[in-house]
C-alpha cells in the first residue's frame, strides 16, 4: 500500500516544511484539491441540502502553482491534483500548466480529475454546467493530442484547434497519469475508457469493493483490462486506522490511501509523524 497526504487544509506558510517532512518520512505522494469558490450556501437541488461540505473560509490554493512550489522543495515524492475540476478550465492553458509542472518536477505529476458538482463554480468562471461531462470527455482527447503529437489539431463539438506546436511536452509519456474520479455510472465508464486509474472516495473497503469490481468489468469491456490501472481511496480527516483496515483496503483492490491525519491544520506536522509510525513508513 502507498500512502499519500491531502495538503488542502495545510496553512500556506507551513506547506513547504510539511512537504519536506512528508518526503523524509516516506510518504509516496502529496495531493492538492481544487475549488474556485467556497459559498456560504449552495442553494436548492443538492442531495446534501444547502450547506456546503466545507466552510466558507476553507483555504484552496491554486493547485498547479502549489504543486510547482512543492516540486522546488522536494525530490522524490509524487505531486497530484486530488481532484482538479477539469471542465472548469479552458483546455489549452490547462495543458500548459500540466506540462510545466511535470517538467519542473522531473516527471512526478499525477492528475486526479473530476467533472465537478457545484453549479455556482461553473457560473463563476463562465462555463456550462449541464454539458460538463461531454466537455470533459472531449478535453481528455485534446490533452492526449497536445501531449502526444508534434502538430496537434482537433475539430470537435466544444473545441476547435488549428494545427500547432505544443512544447514542452510532459516528461511522462504519453502523459501524466489520468486518475479519473466520480462514482456515477457515467464517471465509472469514463475512468474505465480513458483513465490510467480511479481517484476514489472516503467509503470503507466494503463499499469500495463493488465499485472497483465494476471498474475492472468495464475496463475489460473496453479492451483495456490488461493495462496498468491504479486505485486511490481517501481516508477521512483525522480517521483512525490500523493494519487490519489497510489490509482490507488492499484486498478490495486499493493501491493508494490518501490521508488527512489531523483534524486541525496546526497539528499537521505532529500528525504526519504519528501517521507514518502507524503505517510503518
Amino acid at each position: 500500500m502507498r500512502f499519500g497526504l491531502n495538503i488542502v487544509p495545510v496553512r500556506p506558510g507551513e506547506l513547504g516544511e510539511l512537504a519536506v517532512r512528508a518526503e523524509q518520512l516516506g510518504f509516496e505522494s502529496l495531493w492538492a484539491g481544487e475549488h474556485v469558490l467556497t459559498p456560504v450556501e449552495l442553494g436548492e437541488g443538492y442531495p446534501s441540502g444547502s450547506k456546503p461540505p466545507f466552510a466558507p473560509d476553507s483555504r484552496f490554493t491554486e493547485p498547479f502553482a502549489t504543486l510547482s512550489f512543492l516540486a522546488s522543495v522536494t525530490r522524490r515524492v509524487r505531486l497530484g491534483t486530488g481532484v482538479l475540476i477539469l471542465p472548469l478550465h479552458p483546455v489549452v492553458p490547462l495543458a500548459r500548466a500540466i506540462a510545466t509542472v511535470d517538467v519542473f518536477s522531473g516527471g512526478r505529476l499525477s492528475l486526479g480529475l473530476g467533472v465537478g458538482w457545484m453549479r455556482a463554480e461553473f457560473a463563476a468562471v463562465g462555463q456550462g454546467f449541464t454539458d460538463r461531462g461531454r466537455r470533459m470527455d472531449e478535453m481528455l482527447t485534446v490533452l492526449d493530442l497536445l501531449f502526444g503529437q508534434d502538430r496537434p489539431a482537433f475539430e470537435g463539438v466544444f473545441h476547435h484547434l488549428p494545427p500547432m506546436g505544443f512544447e514542452p511536452k510532459p516528461v511522462q509519456r504519453p502523459h501524466p497519469p489520468f486518475l479519473l474520479g466520480g462514482i456515477s455510472p457515467a464517471a465509472l465508464r469514463r475512468a474505465a475508457r480513458a483513465g490510467d486509474g480511479w481517484y476514489g472516495t472516503q467509503d470503507p473497503p466494503g463499499g469500495l469493493g463493488p465499485v472497483i469490481a465494476e471498474l475492472h468489468r468495464l475496463r475489460a469491456e473496453y479492451g483495456r483490462g490488461d493495462r496498468p490501472f491504479e486505485i486511490t481511496a481517501l481516508l477521512g480527516w483525522g480517521q483512525e486506522f490500523d493494519a487490519d483496515l489497510v489490509r482490507a483496503y488492499g484486498e478490495a483492490g486499493v493501491h493508494r490511501l490518501v490521508a488527512t491525519p489531523w483534524s486541525r491544520s496546526r497539528d499537521a506536522l505532529a500528525a504526519i509523524d504519528r501517521f507514518a509510525r502507524s503505517a510503518g513508513l
